[in-house]
């Protein structure tokens, strides 16, 4: 097979993981929304309903408020659509998509040092999720995550983890952590990824299992 259509077959096995930290958020915050807009609908019902005008407002300012809850509600639940159906990971060919619902980043494959499962409980222990991380992290400790430590981020990391949270990166390693559906097909498109970029460095030398190439990296703290 030439290098050209190596290129096209790993075009064709490239899928978006979704990251299941930001489809909890986006069902946490998908009722409030529905809510929202709920009583923002409500809110229109005495200016037709003569029988619900209580004197207490007047129409027209419950549907000026009614307009504003809808609104707020309508933007709401498009954020947790974003969250929960285009908050992805995706190993191109040339490059790691990282996306937020509002944010992409880019990562060059040459950044990268090695990709390993890990367990979410490990990183994360239940007694000290706190916040967010509850309803955000637990339900998802019995999974295992791909790990992507890093050799050098593409911005500053501070400014990355405001942008995606703390939850989508190693709290032992300078890395990423993507808790998807499917962690080990994600490790290896990255893995062959990698590895089919640095035979194009190279001149095209021999494909190397995956698995193999776990002899060049250390575990961390080794």
């Amino acid at each position: 097979m030439t290098r050209q259509e190596e290129d096209r077959e790993s075009a064709r096995e490239v899928r978006r993981h979704p990251l299941l930290v930001y489809y909890n958020l986006g069902r946490r915050y998908r009722p409030p929304a529905l809510l929202l807009i709920i009583l923002g609908l409500f809110a229109f019902l005495p200016g037709f309903i003569e029988e619900l005008d209580t004197g207490v407002a007047e129409p027209e300012t419950l549907a000026v408020i009614g307009l504003v809850l809808i609104l707020v509600g309508a933007a709401l639940w498009l954020f947790t659509m974003l969250a929960t159906h285009y908050s992805y990971v995706e190993a191109r060919p040339d490059v790691l998509v990282v996306r937020g619902p509002f944010h992409q980043t880019m990562v060059s494959y040459h950044r990268i040092r090695v990709v390993q499962p890990v367990q979410v409980s490990q990183l994360f222990p239940r007694k000290e999720l706190k916040g967010m991380g509850r309803p955000l992290v637990r339900p998802l400790l019995a999974m295992t995550a791909a790990e992507v430590q890093m050799r050098s981020w593409p911005e500053p990391k501070e400014r990355l983890m405001r942008r995606y949270g703390r939850y989508l990166f190693s709290p032992r390693t300078e890395g990423w952590l993507f808790i998807v559906p499917a962690y080990s097909a994600l490790i290896r498109q990255i893995d062959a990824a990698i590895q089919r970029k640095g035979e194009r460095d190279r001149g095209g030398t021999a494909y190397e299992d995956p698995i193999e190439r776990l002899k060049y990296y250390s575990e961390p703290g080794s």
